[in-house]
């Protein structure tokens, strides 16, 4: 039977799923039973997201992954041009099936009208696939490898982002309660003479402006929860229980090797893979040359890439120390808080707003840890595969 041209599958390189029907998980695999133990896929079957799953979740169940493999089937055994003459019979067909409406005075003329013109466009898109293919199975294969590994690491920053956006909505409640305390303090000052209605009036539009924060960072939260479930198999509303984040040793940091670090992402870039796949597939003298630019471009940027995530990595290991250091003065400063409170020397508010003092630096050192999980994850995703070649 002859190959029919599905154009729209790399296409879905952007997507993290698509809608789904309700349940656990909501897409099927297409995988074998066999192709893991029972233990495994009781494991990515449970309504629990495991960091260390997500990997395994998006080959087994999203949707642009699962159908990716499904067009991949097609593209099995085929040359640059067997895809080319895929090319020209997909624009072939698509000029066949042009209607050009011929009574100007139909209701219907213009959206007819318009409709042959895009599908004259498509044809034409097609045709200029077909003279510039340089495509075979083997790149195309690596064009949706680079896809799958992209959501993974997309579904990991989502999940780290949702820990952080966690975090700062817990900060904004603490927030609340000590500007709900001010507020108060403000209407009894007010009462006895001691303070005007215009401060009353400020500590309430700081309430009411906070209120505002914390629904938008709520509907954040539930965006990305939406996207992480979406791309790991679940439905949009579906209500996983998501596990702990990995400890990062510091000491893997302090070891790294940059030039090491360099040299494996040259080696395992999926951009130069393709590329060359491509060079080696290239036939037109001028699309070689194009092509052999382009790698050698690719591999000055990937080079710099890797730098600048890993001077960005090391700047969060700095912030993350300094948020414990400033932490460990925070906790002195509220030890001495308390003491004036019991000596009568401090009043409770003031006690209150070092509590919140010192819960805000909580919350900074847990947010640091996260950015540094985050800037880690991002310099092993360069190394691995995904440096920016662009």
């Amino acid at each position: 039977m002859k190959k029919r041209l599905r154009l729209s599958a790399i296409c879905l390189a952007g997507l993290l799923g698509a809608a789904c029907p309700q349940g656990v998980l909501a897409a099927p695999t297409d995988s074998p039973e066999f192709s893991r133990t029972p233990e495994e896929w009781a494991r990515l079957r449970d309504n629990k997201l495991e960091y260390d799953e997500i990997p395994d979740l998006i080959h087994e169940y999203n949707v642009t992954v699962l159908n990716n493999r499904t067009s991949y089937r097609d593209y099995l055994g085929d040359t640059p041009s067997d895809i080319t003459q895929r090319y020209r019979d997909a624009a072939t067909e698509l000029r066949n099936n042009i209607q050009y409406p011929d009574d100007p005075t139909d209701i219907s003329y213009a959206t007819m009208l318009m409709a042959a013109q895009m599908n004259e466009t498509q044809a034409q898109s097609l045709e200029k696939q077909a003279d510039t293919n340089v495509d075979d199975a083997q790149s195309v294969r690596l064009q949706y490898q680079q896809v799958e590994e992209n959501l993974v690491f997309s579904t990991k920053m989502n999940l780290i982002s949702y820990y952080q956006k966690q975090l700062t909505g817990s900060l904004n409640q603490e927030h609340k309660k000590l500007l709900e305390v001010l507020y108060q303090s403000a209407v009894l000052q007010a009462s006895i003479g001691n303070g005007t209605q215009m401060e009353v009036l400020s500590a309430r539009q700081a309430i009411e402006q906070l209120d505002s924060v914390i629904i938008s960072d709520e509907r954040e939260l539930q965006t990305l929860k939406q996207k992480i479930c979406l791309a790991t198999g679940w439905s949009y509303d579906g209500n996983p229980e998501f596990g702990e984040l990995p400890e990062l040793d510091l000491s893997l940091i302090d070891q790294i090797d940059l030039a090491a670090g360099q040299a494996q992402a040259l080696e395992s870039s999926y951009a130069l893979k393709i590329s060359r796949r491509q060079y080696e597939n290239s036939t037109d003298q001028a699309t070689k040359e194009n092509l052999e630019k382009t790698i050698h471009d690719n591999q000055q940027k990937i080079s710099s890439d890797v730098t600048t995530k890993y001077q960005a990595l090391l700047t969060a290991k700095a912030s993350y120390e300094l948020a414990l250091a400033e932490q460990a003065i925070e906790t002195q400063n509220m030890e001495a808080a308390s003491r004036r409170l019991q000596a009568g020397t401090a009043s409770r508010i003031e006690c209150q707003q070092q509590e919140y003092a010192l819960y805000e630096k909580d919350t900074a050192v847990k947010t640091a840890k996260l950015n540094l999980l985050s800037a880690w994850e991002t310099y092993q995703s360069a190394v691995n595969g995904l440096a920016s070649a662009s």
